[in-house]
C-alpha cells in the first residue's frame, strides 16, 4: 500500500463501524422510547364535557369476507349519540355494498377505476358528509378488515374533548395463525405500541398508522394530504406541516387482519417500502422545518416517517457485527454497537408491549422475514416508475 493509504481490511472495518453507529443511533433512540413505555397506561376514559358527533368512514374494496364482522364490531361500540357508519364500496366487484346495506349503515358506491387507492375513497366520503346541512364533529377512519374495542369511540371523544385535533388509536395486528402473521404482530407491538407510547409520554407527536385515526371535522375537511401509495405516512407529514400533532391513545385498540403468506405480503410490503422511500426527502424537510418553528412534537412525527425499517436496520447491524468479528480489530466495540442496540430495542420493546412467550417464540423465524424484505428491496431497485395501489389478500 502507498504511504497514508488505507488497507482494504481497514476500510471495511471503518465502513462497518460507521454503519453500526448509524444503526445504533436509531435503535438506541427506540430503546429509550421503549423504556419510557414500560409502565402500563394508568387511568380510565373519563366523561366528556359535551357530546361528540362522530362519523366512522370505512373504505372497502372487495371486502365481502370481512366487512360484516367489521360492521358488527363498529355497531357494538358505544357512544352517545351513536356514530354514523359510512361504508365506501370503492370500485368493488363483489358483494361488499350489499352486505354493508344489510347492516343498515350508509353505503356509498364509487366507480373510478383510474383513481384507485384508499385516499380517494376517504375524500369521497368527506365530500358526501360535507354536502350535508349538519356535519360531524370528527371523523374516525377504520379499515374494512378491522375490529375495534367497545370503548374505542369514547376514547376518541375523550381525547378530542381535551383538545386533540388528531388521534391515533392503538393499531394491533389480528390473531393470525401463520408464522408471518405472528411476526407481524410482534413488529406491530414495537412500531405501533412501544415507540408511539414512549413518544406520547415525552409530549411528542405520533404518526398516522393508516387505520384507527380520527380527525376533527375542520382538520379533515381542509384536506387529508395523503395522496400516493403510502397514505398514512403522507398524512402524517401533511399534518406536521400544518402544525398538527397526532395524539396517541393507547387505551383503545383496533385489530386488523394481516397477510398470512409471504406471497400475499409482497404486494403490501412493496407498496409500503416504495411509498416510504419516496417520502424520505419530504420527511427530512418537514422534520427540519417543524423543528425550526419550534413544533417539536410535529418534527418528531415527521422524523419517524424517515426512520429505516427495523428489518433493514437489523440486517445492517448484523452485517457490521460479522465484519467486526472477522477482522477482530480495534473498532470491534463500535462494529458491535448496532447489533447490541437493535437487540436491546427488541427486548425492551416486547417487554413494554407485554408480548407473551408463545408470541416471542416466533422470533426464531425472523431470518425468513428479513430475507423476504430483501426480496422486496431488490424488486424496488429493479422496478422503476410509480407503483399502483393493489389490494393485499389476507385470507
Amino acid at each position: 500500500d502507498e504511504p497514508g493509504s488505507m488497507s482494504p481490511a481497514a476500510l471495511a472495518g471503518a465502513v462497518a463501524a460507521g454503519a453500526s453507529l448509524w444503526a445504533a443511533a436509531w435503535a438506541g433512540w427506540w430503546t429509550a422510547l421503549a423504556v419510557i413505555a414500560l409502565p402500563r397506561p394508568r387511568g380510565g376514559i373519563g366523561r366528556t364535557a359535551r357530546p361528540w358527533r362522530l362519523a366512522v368512514v370505512v373504505p372497502a374494496h372487495d371486502e365481502e369476507q370481512g366487512i360484516d364482522a367489521c360492521l358488527a364490531s363498529l355497531q357494538a361500540a358505544s357512544l352517545e349519540p351513536q356514530p354514523e357508519i359510512v361504508v365506501v364500496a370503492d370500485n368493488c366487484s363483489d358483494r361488499t355494498a350489499e352486505i354493508a346495506r344489510s347492516r343498515g349503515v350508509t353505503v356509498l358506491e364509487r366507480h373510478e377505476p383510474e383513481r384507485r387507492g384508499k385516499v380517494y375513497a376517504l375524500e369521497f366520503a368527506l365530500d358526501h358528509l360535507g354536502d350535508r346541512d349538519e356535519t360531524p364533529d370528527a371523523v374516525l377512519f377504520i379499515d374494512a378488515d378491522t375490529e375495534i374495542d367497545a370503548h374505542a369511540y369514547r376514547a376518541v371523544a375523550w381525547r378530542l374533548d381535551r383538545g386533540a385535533q388528531a388521534v391515533q388509536l392503538h393499531y394491533a395486528a389480528g390473531d393470525g395463525t401463520s408464522t408471518l402473521a405472528r411476526l407481524r404482530r410482534l413488529a406491530f407491538s414495537l412500531i405501533h405500541w412501544s415507540r408511539p407510547l414512549g413518544m406520547a409520554r415525552l409530549g411528542l407527536g405520533s404518526g398516522i398508522k393508516g387505520n384507527g385515526m380520527a380527525l376533527r371535522w375542520d382538520v379533515a375537511r381542509a384536506g387529508l394530504g395523503g395522496g400516493g401509495i403510502t397514505e398514512d405516512a403522507a398524512m402524517t407529514l401533511a399534518l406536521a406541516r400544518r402544525g398538527i400533532a397526532v395524539v396517541f391513545e393507547p387505551r383503545a385498540t383496533i385489530r386488523g387482519y394481516m397477510a398470512e403468506r409471504y406471497e400475499q405480503a409482497r404486494t403490501q410490503d412493496d407498496r409500503w417500502e416504495r411509498g416510504r422511500l419516496g417520502l424520505l426527502p419530504t420527511a427530512a424537510r418537514t422534520a427540519a422545518a417543524s423543528a425550526l418553528r419550534g413544533r417539536i412534537a410535529c418534527a418528531a412525527a415527521a422524523a419517524d416517517v424517515a426512520a429505516p425499517p427495523l428489518s433493514a436496520l437489523a440486517a445492517v447491524a448484523a452485517g457490521a457485527a460479522v465484519v467486526g468479528l472477522i477482522l477482530r480489530g480495534a473498532l470491534l466495540p463500535l462494529q458491535l454497537a448496532g447489533a447490541a442496540a437493535v437487540m436491546s430495542y427488541v427486548v425492551v420493546g416486547l417487554l413494554a408491549s407485554r408480548a407473551s412467550l408463545a408470541a416471542v417464540a416466533a422470533l426464531r423465524f425472523a431470518p425468513r422475514f428479513v430475507w423476504h424484505k430483501f426480496g422486496v428491496y431488490a424488486a424496488l431497485l429493479r422496478r422503476r416508475g410509480d407503483a399502483q395501489w393493489e389490494r393485499t389478500e389476507r385470507r
